[in-house]
């Protein structure tokens, strides 16, 4: 016998609409290889995928951060940085890499150039010294433009450490995102 329920089409639908993968970058940021696995897993998430990366780190290598902040603004996953501690050095570079930031009371941020050393004949010491000389200019420039000032960024390049309270950065935080409403107006208005 043929029931007619059993051939209704249903009207009900499951899916997996995300996943959410959480991270925990706490100690010193070692050498690129020690995070393989992180960054394969933020490379290969989805659009309906959200990374969230706690941070607790006096910072560390650089490399490491450079890597991190091409994944993590390549990925077509929601990110979300969330500062429980200490937020230094390389650690801030991949906390302004995300598109959500979060800052728990009392968390200290300090930002400052790069640490390094230079080995070999006088002219290849000379030679490399020129170059990252350059080359952290246009780095920490990159990086930190759109939330240090000029004057922070060039006394960053002399040396300066750059300390700051989460008030703080929650202040810069909130200016950058009230930019970015004022130019996405802005466009709009143009294109009507």
């Amino acid at each position: 016998m043929f029931d007619l329920e059993d051939t209704k089409p249903s009207n009900v639908f499951s899916k997996t609409v995300s996943q959410l993968h959480e991270f925990y970058l706490s100690g010193e940021i070692t050498e690129p290889e020690d995070y393989i696995e992180w960054l394969n897993v933020i490379r290969s998430a989805g659009e309906q995928d959200t990374i969230k990366i706690y941070i607790n780190s006096p910072g560390g290598n650089v490399d490491t951060a450079i890597q991190f902040m091409q994944v993590l603004t390549g990925t077509s996953a929601y990110v979300i940085c969330s500062v429980e501690g200490a937020c230094m050095s390389a650690a801030t570079m991949i906390f302004l890499s995300a598109d959500e930031l979060e800052i728990c009371d009392h968390a200290l941020f300090m930002f400052h150039n790069y640490a390094g050393g230079a080995f070999g004949k006088g002219g290849e010491i000379y030679d490399q010294i020129q170059f990252e000389r350059s080359w952290s200019r246009k780095l920490l420039e990159s990086v930190y433009k759109n939330f240090l000032t000029p004057t922070e960024i060039t006394q960053m390049l002399e040396n300066k450490d750059i300390w700051m309270d989460s008030d703080e950065v929650r202040r810069r935080v909130k200016a950058i995102q009230d930019n970015l409403i004022n130019l996405r107006k802005k466009e709009n208005n143009e294109k009507d």
